[in-house]
């Protein structure tokens, strides 16, 4: 889901890439569309390609991807196109990118194709830079940061000067997708947007264009891997494995499967009976140290409250837990009132409602899931719907993530992914869970 002001931001891209992916549309579609898109304005702005020289400088991730497909386009199309890749071929991070590098590398008679990893060698194309109708900025997208060096530098000093109509592909190398900031950068004439505006677009609106490339609203609205890939890279994996949490029950106990999943997951979690809170120092210190906590339906947020000498975020399903920091964790058996796109608005206003009455983030385990914090919202009908007999599960995990310092958003937005796509097995078995949850964070780490 886009921003308020009209752009998506980084963070956003990442979700929705790995969103569209699950959802069915695959990176080579989106990746071929791009190619597409950026030759089409390449020939919008020349009229005719036949002939001209095209340089096309290509990056070892995604946005490379994009060059490298719009370099076949723009050779189908009748130009000279050459293809400068600035890094070794061996560091091509994607597998779609590496599909479309193959395929550029076997089109020996229509593409020249050389790959520079150091200034000395990128200096013995001098010439294609100057001899260039057109150059073509695929070098760095939305997940690039830092200023620019080595290679990358000269690349990008060597176009600037050159007399050739520059277009970037999607950011202009060099700068920042979020703030727009750069001190070396790539100057382009003109700015091929993919999918929606980046917030840097706002310094360059005016050489700014848009182009659609396939992907669907919801990959940005459902909470699903996209929003789990974000959670790994910003908490870190060390991080997610060192958590500290307390699960604090009363004269029930614990949920036995609570307690098997929590211990089957790495990090450390405090279990602590109300009671004996008063009683054990070492208990309450462990309470004190732990960075989320985690409560059994039975007990009264406020009798916690005594024990909590700072904010941690505290799990809960009780309505009541004035002067807590709390995520609610809600369960609701109210189906829908028809066709989710029927219902959809109606959903977002009642859990965005909730979380402003409430002020704090919300999850709603239900038949369609929701979670929001108040600016931004997620629902989640995919997978199968968890029943109340697995609600604690959802507590669970989303105070494990707290735990380890996750944003809450994305906290309730991955365990609404996880236990949902969970197979039915695992939720019977919490060690299986416990391990399904730990692959699935390996996978982005």
């Amino acid at each position: 889901m886009a921003s308020a002001s009209g752009t998506i931001t980084s963070d956003e891209m990442t979700v929705v890439d790995e969103n569209c992916e699950w959802m069915g549309l695959k990176r080579v579609v989106l990746m071929e569309n791009a190619g597409r898109a950026v030759a089409e304005a390449v020939l919008n702005v020349l009229k005719d390609v036949g002939g001209r020289k095209v340089l096309v400088l290509c990056g070892p991730g995604n946005n490379g991807g994009d060059g490298l497909a719009a370099a076949r386009h723009l050779t189908g199309m009748g130009a000279e196109t050459k293809v400068l890749i600035l890094a070794d071929p061996s560091k091509i991070k994607t597998d779609e990118s590496r599909r479309n590098f193959e395929t550029v590398r076997n089109m020996k008679l229509s593409i020249k194709l050389d790959s520079v990893d150091s200034t000395e060698e990128l200096l013995q194309h001098v010439e294609a830079f100057s001899q260039a109708d057109v150059i073509v900025d695929a070098i760095l997208g939305t997940g690039a940061r830092g200023g620019l060096s080595g290679v990358l530098k000269t690349a990008v000093d060597l176009a600037n000067s050159s007399k050739a109509f520059k277009l970037s592909v999607d950011i202009p190398t060099g700068l920042d997708p979020d703030t727009g900031e750069g001190e070396v950068f790539f100057q382009p004439d003109l700015v091929v947007a993919l999918h929606m505006p980046k917030p840097v677009h706002r310094r360059i609106q005016e050489k700014t264009v848009v182009e659609r490339i396939g992907i669907p609203a919801e990959a940005g609205v459902v909470a699903g891997p996209g929003q789990l890939k974000l959670l790994v890279r910003k908490a870190g994996r060390d991080k997610l494995y060192t958590g500290r949490i307390a699960y604090i029950f009363g004269e029930k106990g614990p949920d036995e499967r609570v307690r098997e999943f929590l211990t089957s997951l790495k990090g450390f979690t405090a279990f602590c009976n109300l009671d004996m809170l008063v009683e054990n120092p070492e208990l309450r210190y462990a309470v004190a140290a732990s960075r989320s906590v985690l409560l059994a339906g039975d007990i009264n947020p406020s009798s916690v409250k005594p024990f909590l000498p700072r904010s941690p975020p505290v799990v809960v399903s009780n309505l009541s837990s004035a002067g807590l920091n709390p995520v609610y964790v809600l369960f609701s058996e109210k189906p829908l009132a028809g066709e989710l796109r029927q219902v959809y608005q109606t959903l977002l206003k009642d859990v965005e409602e909730l979380c402003r009455k409430l002020a704090a983030p919300i999850y709603v385990v239900g038949e369609v899931d929701s979670m929001t914090n108040g600016s931004k919202t997620y629902l989640n009908w995919m997978g199968r719907p968890l029943t109340q007999a697995y609600h604690a599960y959802a507590q669970a995990l989303v105070a494990w993530f707290v735990g380890a310092g996750a944003d809450p958003l994305l906290s309730t937005a991955s365990a609404s992914y996880l236990l949902r796509s969970a197979e039915p097995a695992a939720l019977e078995m919490p060690q299986k869970l416990a391990a399904y949850v730990s692959s699935s964070i390996e996978q982005y780490s």
